[in-house]
């Protein structure tokens, strides 16, 4: 087996020079950060896992992890696959290691508060300690000041930190007013400060020449693992299990007292925890490492980098600026931005413009027919920004391409309308755009103007039938069609070329009311994929298709082809940027949030208000600019893209993966984008399931989606064919998804149905799930067991879109694991692991509506109506393991007379079963073997491979092993140990057209690991 890629913790990062190395898993990764590529994988340990990083100035790398410790060299770790011959085992635990003054020695900070002065070759010359002391240290560092000024730092379990001077052996300080365990311990450079985190979710920074404490800083709301001086001193960079990154300045007053005050809050990592920290000064980038495997640069100018991120007038800064009179009252009621700037109109009627090249405003002109409250929207691309007033008055004006002068201005009335309430703008074509007109009186028309870019002339007009309950909200254009966003969650489609045709409504697409943006996606064969925001925080992504009757009529059709739920508060709208990753922005209370929903981070935010606030998002050269009125400033805040990547590794889930599926061989009709490789899907503890991709050479995983549907703790996913997957948690919760691979840029999944529950309020956890298909059919059985030893048998209708119960029955009381159905001659049968280490076996043919060809196995459709069995007696039960069976699986043989069950248990042991059917048809269980010690601790999976020739186990003890079957007899062939943690979750597919390699294995647990074989 080789190992081919790994995704999981990282511990620590360490900034040198240009470049960043991380600590993941028993590698060190080093990336250039201003590129963001990866520059090598080096591996430094056997087997446990990098901790922390020291780099000294003639280019020595000090790393030490558990009770590992190595000194190489920079230039090998940055060519070398591995240098594990340099790692030595020290006695006891290192916490923090660090080079001498002279970096001719090692400094070696142990779980007992002991330092070891050691050489390169970690060889110990002396120790040091502190007389009569001997605390436990969850956490503490060395700062290193001099050749004879070295100071111990540790941070203790008890709740105090201990400084202690590494050569006079004495006590400085005992720092006590913490609640809780130390879990990080810093130190300034200039000597005056120290600064202390703990699991009381406290910061607290201390006078080290006097051993005060001077400030206590809350604003983390979970355990602090890291933290760290930077910006000579004056701030300090923290993060946590609550998976946000804080800066805190540091406030000297005049009587040198020094207090901490939050300045600034990153979302920056999944659920939960960021362990490493570290800033390059001279950039002011941070970078920070977490649980779910992200490394994540940070730009700590975003705000000031360019020097105009944020402006802001009143209307009295303008007056004075550009000698205008405002009425009293006046205030600015619409803007739209543009590359040279923004232009704005007020309650008067003043029309004003900011250069952004200039910084200075103008007034354009003043029309006193837009007071009150006019409507402002623009076409960015053509410099032209559009008014217009509930007494139906529009007034256009074209800017020439640096804003300096107008070029063309056009207003006219719109006689076909009473009133008007709303007014929405979108491109058409290279030399049109078109406006949409909406009246409050339901017997008006809805007016879609086209207008032309060039003179502003109105060259066709359009008026349609309005649906009832119809508010426009958001406007999209896409070949001869316009597709309108309404209330409750409505999208209405016009056919430009034909007023009188009936419009297309799409309602209900979420639960959540105001469409609030539609954007075009991508189209093939005839079909366009639009994504529709809803304020509620829904998104989902609708597939259009057009299709034309024997009058050569066109019908259009639709089919929701993705749906989720943001967790970010209301959603105004989203778009996907040039890499391909889907971008959404809203206001979570007065916050307003730009997140890159595809890799789950924050990328800016601005506090800008209440509910009733005017704003507007524009994209902008280089970035984004947002416009909103605060306290009656007009606010311009530039959010720029940053000047290096946003992330060296995206990670994966921040909690443990329980199951892991991949998409079996594609179908005919997926993209051949996904050919060289696989979709697959993972199911967290976070209650998460994330859709994805590997490459079966490089093993690089790519995510597409992050789906929140489940509330709780996932337990199971499963392809259970090439486009539909089953994933099943707690409250009884087990939904049957829907894939969608056809198009050119990302596969889609969406909910196709949901299992009906037991009660209204359901506390059982569906522990497995298997399924059985009907010949020549998408209609399936689905076996689900529970919690509270439930079994239930569903039957599945495709055309009904529908779950039946079929059976159902309990087998004690104690907690099922596995279920299988294995079909042998032309019975069914039904194989479930409880927690007593037994194979349970009900033969459920006669209880069914089906019958099973003898020869495919196969469910036939008898027609029969359903009605609920209740579920038969055990034909046979076996004791296999002494305690529970985690883990089942089956190849039925040839003649289908038999079946080789592997099962692995609690107990460590690992057991094959027979099941054969007898001349009488019942099923009989035999063990074929059993080994007791087959791993060191639980194994959590196992599959057997090559047609039961062949089986691949992982166990808690990050141990994957492949096992040869002889007759019936296992006998191990290969172990090989893996990083990942907590290992749970196996899956197996069998590679296509690669020599070297038959099998790539996916490895989950904390973490997720890339094998082939």
């Amino acid at each position: 087996m080789k190992n081919v890629s790994h995704y999981g913790p990282a511990l620590c990062v360490k900034f040198h020079n240009d470049y960043v190395l991380a600590g993941y898993g028993p590698f060190i990764h080093v990336y250039d950060y201003r590129s963001g590529t990866l520059v090598n994988k080096c591996r430094l340990f056997h087997c446990n896992k990098v901790h922390g990083i020291s780099v000294s100035t003639e280019g020595e790398v000090l790393t030490y992890g558990a009770r590992s410790v190595s000194v190489v060299k920079l230039e090998h770790v940055l060519k070398k696959d591995s240098l594990v011959h340099s790692e030595r085992m020290n006695s006891d635990w290192v916490t923090f290691g660090e080079f001498s003054f002279d970096r001719s020695q090692i400094y070696l900070l142990t779980c007992y508060n002991k330092v070891l002065i050691c050489d390169f070759d970690c060889e110990v010359l002396s120790s040091k300690s502190l007389g009569g002391e001997r605390s436990i240290l969850y956490s503490g560092i060395i700062k290193v000041f001099g050749p004879y000024k070295v100071y111990i730092n540790a941070g203790t379990v008890m709740g105090g930190v201990i400084v202690w001077d590494l050569f006079s052996e004495t006590q400085i300080h005992n720092l006590l007013g913490h609640e809780g365990s130390i879990f990080y311990v810093n130190l300034s450079n200039n000597g005056r400060f120290l600064a202390s985190c703990s699991d009381d979710r406290s910061i607290r920074l201390w006078d080290l020449h006097t051993g005060k404490e001077l400030s206590v800083g809350w604003s983390h709301t979970a355990r602090i693992w890291n933290l760290k001086f930077f910006d000579n001193d004056t701030k300090l960079i923290s993060v946590s299990e609550d998976s946000t990154c804080r800066i805190w300045n540091i406030v000297e007053s005049r009587e040198k007292i020094a207090e901490l005050f939050i300045s600034n809050v990153y979302e920056v990592h999944l659920t939960k925890s960021i362990w490493g920290v570290d800033v390059k000064e001279d950039d002011m980038i941070a970078v920070t490492s977490g649980n779910d495997g992200r490394l994540k640069l940070i730009d700590l100018l975003q705000l000031e980098r360019n020097g105009d991120e944020e402006t802001s007038f009143t209307l009295d800064d303008i007056s004075q600026q550009c000698d205008i009179v405002f009425a009293q009252n006046e205030s600015v009621k619409g803007f739209q931005g543009f590359s040279f700037g923004v232009v704005v109109i007020t309650s008067s009627g003043k029309i004003l413009q900011f250069s952004d090249v200039t910084k200075q405003w103008k007034l354009l002109l003043i029309d006193e027919k837009f007071v009150s409250y006019p409507i402002t929207n623009g076409i960015q691309t053509q410099n032209i920004v559009v008014f217009s007033n509930s007494k139906s008055d529009i007034r256009m004006v074209k800017f020439s391409e640096k804003g300096s002068d107008i070029i063309q201005t056009e207003e006219f009335h719109v006689d076909e309308l009473s009133k008007m309430n709303n007014c929405l703008v979108t491109e058409y074509s290279d030399n049109s755009f078109l406006l949409t007109l909406q009246s409050p009186n339901p017997r008006d028309k809805f007016l879609c103007l086209e207008i032309s870019s060039q003179d502003l002339k109105i060259k066709a007009k359009h008026s349609f039938d309005k649906p009832e309950n119809f508010a426009s909200s958001c406007l999209a254009s896409f070949q001869n069609y316009i597709l309108v966003g309404s209330r409750f969650s409505t999208v209405v489609i016009y056919n430009l070329l034909d007023d009188n045709e009936e419009p297309f409504i799409i309602r209900r697409l979420s639960p959540g009311d105001t469409t609030t943006s539609i954007k075009f996606v991508e189209n093939k064969n005839g079909s366009a994929v639009f994504s529709v925001t809803n304020r509620d925080g829904y998104y989902v992504f609708i597939e259009v298709r057009k299709s034309h009757s024997e009058n050569l009529h066109c019908h259009l059709s639709y089919k929701v082809l993705h749906s989720n739920k943001m967790m970010k508060g209301y959603l105004e709208g989203a778009f996907f940027n040039p890499d391909g990753e889907y971008i959404t922005y809203g206001f979570k209370s007065s916050l307003f949030y730009l997140y890159n929903e595809t890799n789950c981070y924050e990328l800016a935010s601005e506090v800008c208000g209440g509910a009733h606030r005017l704003w507007k998002l524009c994209a902008v050269n280089n970035g984004h600019l947002l416009m909103y009125i605060k306290a009656s400033r007009f606010h311009l805040r530039k959010i720029y893209n940053s000047i290096v990547p946003e992330t060296l590794e995206k990670g994966i889930h921040g909690r443990e993966i329980r199951d892991i599926s991949i998409c079996p061989s594609a179908s005919d009709n997926t993209n051949k984008n996904f050919k060289n490789g696989h979709i697959f899907c993972t199911a967290s503890e976070d209650t998460t399931l994330k859709l994805g991709y590997f490459s079966n050479k490089t093993g690089e995983v790519k995510n597409f989606w992050t789906q929140r549907k489940h509330v709780s703790g996932l337990q199971r996913c499963q392809f259970i064919n090439n486009k539909l997957m089953i994933s099943s948690s707690a409250r009884e919760e087990l939904f049957l998804w829907e894939l969608n691979d056809k198009y050119n840029k990302r596969p889609y999944i969406t909910i196709r149905q949901i299992l009906p529950t037991s009660t209204n309020n359901p506390d059982l956890r569906i522990m497995d799930f298997d399924v059985k298909f009907v010949h020549q059919s998408n209609d399936f059985i689905l076996a689900t067991v529970y919690s509270d030893s439930t079994i239930k048998i569903w039957h599945y209708k495709e055309n009904e879109n529908k779950f039946e119960l079929v059976m159902q029955g309990r087998y004690k009381t104690c907690c099922l694991f596995n279920i299988a159905f294995i079909a042998l001659k032309d019975q069914l049968l039904v194989v479930v692991s409880p927690t007593n280490g037994y194979l349970v076996v009900y033969n459920v043919t006669e209880f069914i509506p089906f019958t099973i060809d003898a020869t495919s196995s196969d469910l036939v459709d008898t027609r029969l109506g359903t009605a609920i069995s209740n579920l038969p007696a055990p034909v046979s039960q076996l004791q296999v393991h002494q305690s529970g069976i985690k883990s089942l699986d089956y190849v039925v043989d040839s003649t289908r007379t038999s079946a080789a069950i592997l099962t692995g248990g609690d107990d460590n042991g690992l057991g094959l079963s027979s099941l054969v059917l007898d001349n009488t048809n019942t099923a009989v269980l035999k063990i074929s073997d059993f080994i007791t010690a087959a791993a060191s601790s639980t194994i959590t999976s196992g599959m057997l491979i090559n047609g039961g020739e062949e089986a691949i186990t992982t166990s808690v003890d990050q141990v994957i092993r492949t096992w040869k079957i002889t007759a019936g007899k296992l006998s191990l062939a290969e172990r090989e140990r893996t990083t990942v943690a907590d290992t749970g979750s196996l899956d197996v597919i069998t590679n296509h057209g690669d020599t070297d390699f038959d099998k790539t294995l996916l490895i989950g647990g904390v973490g997720l690991s890339i094998w082939k074989k």
